[in-house]
């Protein structure tokens, strides 16, 4: 059986699976063969019969990571009819024989497609790339078969599922990022690629039956299936065979160059591209370079394209490499930029001085010390090792790698150091944690600019000593340049910890101030600082004060996890379904601030809800999720289903979860259990002073005052010591530390004498079990 795309009311048009071709000219076989290997495998919809393309009808144009076909009166092929218009492509009209000959060429290609209905059976997250998904699908054969697809930006994962698709089945099978995927899943978009929608085959289609075009004779007559092998990509000269000789003039090269200049996405460099594989112009360096340019370094490219492009090149330049190099060190995958180096080290291409640094920036990156250290040797191998903007950048990756010592003895083989070499040697040492020695570099300096001020504040923000990295800002902003972005995001990181809110105040004055642009980040930031010090309204005013709609998940998360520490509950499930509806796709944080929304509000079924939403989004369930969902259950009195949910979880319980049943035990009277999983947690912990207290409360709640003493002695013979607690309370814009009986502060007399005034004037109620408990601890603890 077969099924008939045709008979829906929504056609397919088969001429739109084609590109790489001008729509007078005819198709050859191994176009379609490239056209299909190189993933161009997405068609448009039309609501109306399908029909071949007449003569003059049609212009060919790249879509995203596929190309289309339109006609050249749609709407949405303005922009491309506007670029064919530029370059001046104008051929005579071809005989009508050509014509038909080209309608009857892309029959017969389309006739040995083998497209069936299939059923996704499961659906899930690619483990090692973010865009893919990989489905289970029966296509009618014994054992369903394994599919990537790269549509998570526009298909919910939920959507995947035990649902009816259209497959491309004679492929050869790819490895996708070790997934080895057999085949295609056809979907559907727009002109602009904002639109994706998989093809729905017609109701009451089976698995395995096997798409036709045209009548039921077409069906009757249907040759067999090329197969895989007959798959094959089109080679460089069959390309260069369709080429347009009018188009080679420099007339065109110049109008295409402006074109390229112009580039503001994927799908404008696509078309253009598109267009220079027709006029046969794809080898030309001044086009290839802005391509690959602008596909490997634009925040809006796509690195694998970029390299795609660069495989097709018969001799890339030095430029071309390095380029692609340094596209994929700043990548979601910086292994590829060693991978990239390699390959071109085996086509005999010798590295120069600008390719070194972007090794150096892959290896940080992977904090791969070993893969460092051999990018090292090579550059000493090939005479560069005192090049200054190598050495800066060897700096930079063994500081990241937590090899301070080797860092230090690169940025002391420098015989001539520029701001670029201080600044990384200082980053090196405040990354490490290593502030006394940042500072001296800092001290050292003959010059220093908003990178210096700004890592120096970083390290004391990294190291814990928040308070200073606000004194070194106060310090800058009397002698030193104006703050940037980096700055005041560890300035207001640093007020967040302090719980400063009046300092943080200040900080988003300076920023207004000095007309700072409220980035992302920053914007982020100041909701952070805001909802962690209390001041839930400005972190909401902050929050609407930007557009939603060009925000990012994080923003979001700061916001909602916010809401939860303030027991918000209600507040912040509703900022989550906004989230949901303006598009903004949840990660694993935004699933940990929902169950701690729910920890605080005693939404046990809510938070049920949101940690099985991780697994249906392709997510694991990380310790802290764990966590949160034995608090969630603890404080909602369920204690005994959290001991259960952590001796049924699939990793070893963590101290954070085994303190959280603790809490749980000791609120709800679960002291036999609670004893248990005490002592478990200074198994765990022996050296942490916490552990300890807590197992000696629940001796004491329990009245049993010689194991509580005994815990104690214990604790002392292990050297382990009780850290006094301390509470930091800003008054007018000051910081005011004060410790657990320590009366050094000026005014403590008077103010021990207020407290013990309060103390006196409440009223306790509780048992005598409580009241001996409070004695207990008030005396040892």
């Amino acid at each position: 059986m077969a099924t008939n795309l045709f008979k829906c009311s929504t056609g397919i048009g088969v001429r739109l699976l084609f590109p790489f071709s001008h729509s007078e000219l005819p198709l050859n076989f191994h176009q379609i063969n490239s056209a299909i290997k190189g993933n161009y495998h997405h068609l448009r919809l039309r609501n109306k019969k399908p029909k071949l393309p007449s003569a003059r009808s049609l212009l060919w144009h790249s879509s995203s990571s596929f190309c289309t076909a339109a006609s050249a009166t749609d709407a949405s092929a303005t922009g491309a009819s506007g670029a064919v218009s530029d370059a001046s492509i104008d051929e005579a009209v071809p005989p009508v024989s050509d014509v038909e000959d080209q309608k009857q060429k892309i029959k017969d290609a389309a006739d040995v497609l083998d497209m069936r209905v299939g059923r996704v059976l499961k659906a899930w997250r690619h483990e090692e790339a973010d865009s893919l998904y990989v489905e289970e699908v029966d296509i009618g054969e014994p054992e369903p078969r394994t599919i990537c697809s790269g549509l998570v930006k526009y298909v919910p994962l939920d959507h995947l599922q035990d649902r009816n698709v259209v497959v491309l089945a004679n492929l050869k099978p790819r490895n996708m990022r070790g997934v080895k995927s057999s085949g295609m899943l056809l979907a559907a978009s727009d002109a602009s690629h904002e639109n994706v929608e998989l093809l729905v085959p017609p109701e009451g289609s089976l698995p395995g039956q096997r798409v036709w075009f045209g009548s039921e004779d077409d069906h009757q007559n249907q040759p067999p299936p090329a197969t895989a092998n007959q798959v094959l990509p089109a080679s460089n000269s069959q390309m260069l065979n369709l080429s347009f000789p009018s188009c080679k003039n420099a007339n065109i090269i110049q109008k295409l160059v402006t074109l390229h200049e112009k580039f503001k996405s994927m799908f404008e460099l696509k078309q253009i591209h598109a267009l220079l594989l027709t006029c046969g112009l794809s080898q030309e360096q001044s086009l290839t370079s802005k391509i690959l340019s602008f596909s490997a370094l634009s925040d809006l490219g796509n690195i694998d394209y970029s390299y795609r492009v660069l495989s097709q090149l018969p001799n890339p330049t030095i430029f071309d490499w390095n380029t692609v190099i340094r596209g994929y060190s700043k990548s979601k995958n910086p292994n590829r930029s060693i991978s990239v180096f390699v390959k071109m080290l085996r086509d005999g291409v010798s590295p120069d001085y600008l390719t070194y640094p972007f090794l150096a920036k892959a290896s940080a990156r992977l904090l791969k010390r070993e893969l460092g250290v051999a990018v090292h040797a090579h550059i000493a191998k090939n005479g560069f090792e005192f090049d200054r903007f190598i050495s800066n950048s060897l700096i930079h990756m063994y500081a990241a790698c937590g090899d301070i010592t080797y860092a230090r003895k690169v940025f002391d083989g420098i015989f001539v150091k520029n701001s670029v070499s201080w600044n990384s040697m200082l980053d090196g040492y405040a990354k490490c944690g290593d502030v006394i020695s940042a500072r001296e570099v800092f001290d050292l300096m003959p010059k220093r600019d908003v990178v210096s001020w700004s890592s120096l504040i970083d390290g004391y923000v990294k190291a814990g000593d928040y308070r200073e990295a606000l004194v070194v800002f106060e310090r800058m902003r009397v002698v030193g340049p104006k703050a940037n972005e980096v700055t005041m995001v560890s300035v207001l990181c640093a007020c967040t910890h302090l719980g400063a809110l009046e300092e943080g105040k200040v900080m988003h004055r300076y920023m207004v101030d000095n007309k700072l642009p409220l980035t992302l980040v920053l914007q982020t930031s100041l909701v952070d600082m805001y909802a962690k010090c209390g001041a839930i309204e400005d972190a909401l005013g902050v929050f609407r004060g930007g557009s939603l709609h060009r925000s990012d998940v994080l923003m979001w998360n700061a916001m909602i996890g916010g809401l939860a520490i303030h027991g918000l509950v209600q507040q912040a499930l509703e900022i989550f379904s906004e989230m949901q509806i303006i598009g903004i796709v949840p990660d694993e944080i935004t699933y940990l601030c929902l169950l701690s929304a729910c920890a605080h509000g005693g939404l046990v079924k809510e938070a049920w809800h949101f940690f099985e939403c991780l697994g249906k989004h392709g997510m694991k369930p990380k310790c802290e999720h764990y966590a949160c969902m034995v608090d969630v259950l603890a404080r909602g009195g369920q204690v005994t289903e959290a001991h259960q949910f952590i001796c049924q979880m699939p990793r070893e319980p963590t101290a954070s979860m085994l303190g959280a049943l603790l809490s749980g035990c000791v609120n709800h009277g679960k002291l036999d259990l609670a004893e248990i999983v005490g002592r478990k947690l200074i198994e765990i912990e022996p050296g942490h002073d916490g552990r300890y207290v807590g197992l000696s409360n629940v001796y004491a709640l329990s009245k049993r005052w010689d194991d509580a003493r005994s815990l104690r002695e214990a604790m002392e013979r292990r050297g382990v010591k009780k850290s006094p607690g301390f509470s930091i309370v800003e008054i007018f814009g000051t910081l005011h530390k004060f410790i657990a009986h320590d009366k050094s502060y000026p005014e403590s007399d008077e103010i021990y004498t207020m407290l013990s005034s309060i103390v006196n004037e409440i009223k306790f109620d509780m048992d005598y079990r409580n009241q001996d408990y409070l004695l207990y601890a008030m005396e040892n603890f």
